[in-house]
């Protein structure tokens, strides 16, 4: 007999204040917001077999707060008895989003007023969810990409972006379509960096389903898409017929997948969180005034973009300053692993490459793992060995925006240490131990 699994799912719309910064695209843009051009909303599933319950809380952002979800994290399980483990969070990484703490140095200021918006919506949110649990079945299944949607950002030769869309539909008796998650690497930068919020292709995708009835809420996951941009199409010329067509490729593909899926059990309800030390370089003071003097040099002989060079020797300076100070400057991030019976969620703090969620998922154990990036927080870009081969030397290109070069060598501007090389080994390996619990 199957155990009896009850799910509950919610959303609602996370108001914006007028002038709160938006983030993303480069340093000091002063995006302030001047109105909404489509709406951020928070949804929230719960999943629930009667002894624990997991719920996924999913809001139109860059990327969630590691300060802000723990605090949230506590008051949700004090307020509805949740084991805290069993409470996740993650953005959809839109950037025509406002901060929820100040990420990249200058990349967008948070907004106070829009953080206390984002906790009540989620509090409430979460509240409906549980309130209107019931029995379904849940259905798993691939969308292949028929058309070219992403681009991957690389060097080499692989283009390789994700060729699926991830989907579970939860359906009740009846049929009806309760909860579509889906899941999918690609980064939310089709908007561009415009003074209006958008939840990007994304939520363009979101409302479509919700206006072609196949869902009565849809829940996006974020995949590993920290080398995989959309099609880089974003002129102010052209946002709106790039959002429309990416879009509907997307939800047209995902329709077209929606009856090829087999039935997969939720049975157990199971959780796992950890706060892990990432491996990370010393800071040493002198070496990073060092650094930043040839990097003034250069900007002054206006060798590379000026721009990047004057941002990046300005971080080291500050970096130099705290270490000199005795700043503590381990990266500790939490990291999770949901299981509901064959469905399982690897969580990442952080943008990790293509490669990782995909290593993940043929690794899981699950019979449908999927992956999920920016949740519970960030840590900067999760770059490949690959890439720290490439660009062994600060000073190993003079283009500072370069793919590779940029996700390296940017930890100052999140004032964190560089990363050492096997950082992504080490994350697979983490999150594959936490699976081994249940």
């Amino acid at each position: 007999m199957t155990q009896r699994v009850l799910v509950g799912a919610a959303e609602a719309v996370v108001e914006v204040p007028l002038f709160a910064e938006l983030c993303g695209f480069g340093p000091f843009r002063g995006r302030r917001n001047i109105g909404v051009r489509d709406p951020l909303y928070c949804r929230v599933l719960s999943v629930n077999d009667g002894t624990r319950r997991n719920i996924v809380v999913v809001t139109d952002m860059l990327a969630s707060s590691q300060i802000h979800c723990r605090l949230l994290r506590m008051e949700l399980a004090e307020e509805y008895a949740i084991f805290p483990e069993s409470i996740m969070f993650a953005g959809t990484h839109t950037h025509s989003g406002p901060c929820m703490e100040s990420c990249d140095v200058g990349y967008g200021e948070p907004s106070v007023q829009f953080v206390e918006n984002w906790r009540r919506t989620v509090k409430e949110t979460v509240g409906k969810a549980l309130k209107n649990e019931e029995p379904v079945r849940a259905f798993c299944g691939k969308a292949p990409i028929r058309k070219q949607l992403g681009s991957r950002r690389t060097m080499g030769g692989d283009k390789h972006t994700d060729p699926d869309i991830r989907f579970v539909k939860f359906c009740r008796e009846d049929g009806s379509v309760k909860v579509l998650l889906h899941n999918h690497a690609m980064h939310g930068v089709v908007f561009g960096p415009q003074l209006y919020v958008s939840a990007d292709w994304m939520g363009d995708a979101n409302a479509k389903i919700k206006d072609r009835k196949m869902a009565e809420i849809p829940l996006f996951l974020y995949g590993t898409a920290g080398d995989v941009n959309v099609i880089w199409t974003h002129s102010r010329e052209e946002r709106d017929k790039n959002l429309e067509w990416i879009g509907k490729s997307y939800t047209d593909d995902l329709e077209n997948s929606l009856n090829d899926c087999e039935e997969i059990p939720l049975f157990p309800v199971q959780a796992s969180l950890k706060s892990l030390e990432l491996p990370s370089e010393k800071v040493d003071a002198v070496e990073y005034r060092e650094v930043a003097a040839k990097l003034k040099e250069k900007a002054e002989k206006g060798l590379g973009d000026v721009k990047l060079l004057n941002y990046i020797h300005d971080r080291m300076i500050e970096m130099a300053i705290m270490a000199e100070q005795g700043h503590d400057f381990r990266v500790i991030r939490d990291f999770q692993v949901f299981r509901m019976g064959e469905l399982e969620i690897f969580a990442i703090p952080g943008e990790a490459f293509l490669f990782i969620g995909e290593e993940l998922m043929e690794k899981g154990s699950a019979r449908f793992p999927v992956a999920v990036s920016v949740a519970n927080g960030d840590s900067g870009y999760f770059p490949d060995r690959e890439m720290f081969e490439r660009y062994p030397s600060v000073f190993d290109s003079d283009d500072f925006g370069a793919f590779g070069f940029y996700e390296v060598w940017f930890g100052p501007g999140l004032l964190r240490p560089k990363f050492k090389p096997e950082i992504c080994s080490f994350i697979v390996e983490k999150l594959l131990d936490m699976e081994k619990s249940f």
